[in-house]
């Protein structure tokens, strides 16, 4: 007997095909591995799916549609405004405790000493009621100094400073950011706390030997002050990012204000005389009230000083933020 065979499979493309009869099956499915059959690798790989360049669009060189790199951005945020790097610096300045708790002390200082002396001096009509007042200003100038130190080495000792250089490679424009934040936060709390204890110390002396004959010039004290406490913040905010250690930035910052009124009479006269007329403490001296024929050069100049020195070791330390790792 005859055996019933199927009829062939018609082939071809389906276009092709007599009408109402479907494609074969195989040409709709893929082919199935056989044991032991191993696939080429590149239908062994996924595929990933690339970016479609429009019609005259060109990738950055180096860059190939789909990368990673040209599908996510920049991921390590190089192109960041400076506006940007202003704004995490100062919620980081804001949001610290450290931040916080010296500036109170700063505030402390100036106003409650300057109010502590006022009130227990025996003054005179031509003492220099500003300059009795602000006595406060010479202490807190170590708390506003230690406070630039804090503001990059605490970085450091976290290894906060790792992630802000990741987020923010441009390291001067980091340093630039914090610097600025820092001295416009130390500036303004400065000038209103001084300028407070600069009028209430003279309503004091005043309510008891009336106006004062003293030369008194009450911007330079009040701005002056203000100023040199922003000054000599950057100054230790240079050291922190030089020494990279808060002890070791603090110790020698101490040494730079301290030392030179320390040793100076110990050294010829010539030589003592130098150390102390440019040092740290002898300009603020002038600022809140010295006279300029005490030798040396005069606020304003003193000034221009200190905040050299601000910037000579701000160079420093930005060089090396630049040329050496985290």
């Amino acid at each position: 007997m005859a055996q019933n065979t199927p009829p062939p499979m018609p082939q071809g493309p389906p276009h092709l095909l007599p009408q109402g009869q479907p494609a074969p099956m195989h040409q709709h499915m893929q082919a199935q591995q056989a044991p032991g059959q191993q696939l080429p690798a590149q239908q062994m790989q996924p595929q990933q799916p690339h970016a479609q360049q429009m019609p005259g669009q060109q990738f950055p060189p180096g860059h190939q549609a789909g990368h990673p790199a040209h599908v996510g951005g920049n991921i390590g945020g190089g192109n960041a405004g400076f506006g940007r790097v202003l704004l995490s610096e100062w919620t980081k300045i804001r949001t610290v405790r450290s931040t916080v708790w010296t500036l109170i002390v700063m505030v402390a200082l100036i106003l409650g000493l300057g109010m502590l002396i006022a009130g227990l001096a025996n003054p005179k009509p031509d003492d220099d009621y500003v300059s009795i007042s602000l006595i406060g200003v010479i202490i807190a100038q170590l708390a506003a100094a230690t406070l630039g130190v804090l503001t990059i080495s605490a970085e450091y000792t976290t290894g906060m400073i790792r992630t802000t250089l990741t987020a923010y490679p441009r390291r001067i424009q980091v340093l630039v950011a914090k610097g600025v934040v820092f001295a416009g936060l130390m500036f303004v709390v400065g000038l209103v706390t001084i300028g407070i204890t600069a009028v209430l110390g003279k309503a004091m002396f005043t309510s008891r030997i009336g106006d004062s004959t003293a030369d008194v010039d009450l911007l330079r004290s009040v701005v002056g002050s203000s100023l040199y406490l922003a000054v000599i913040g950057l100054f230790g905010l240079g050291l922190g990012v030089l020494l990279r250690h808060s002890a070791g930035a603090i110790t020698a910052l101490m040494g730079a204000i301290l030392l030179p009124m320390i040793i100076g009479p110990f050294l010829p006269h010539s030589v003592g005389s130098k150390v102390m007329e440019y040092s740290p403490m002898f300009a603020l001296g002038k600022l809140i009230g010295g006279s300029d024929g005490e030798g040396g050069p005069g606020p304003w100049p003193s000034l221009l000083l200190i905040a050299a020195y601000a910037a000579i070791v701000l160079i420093a330390g930005g060089i090396r933020l630049r040329s050496r790792d985290v």
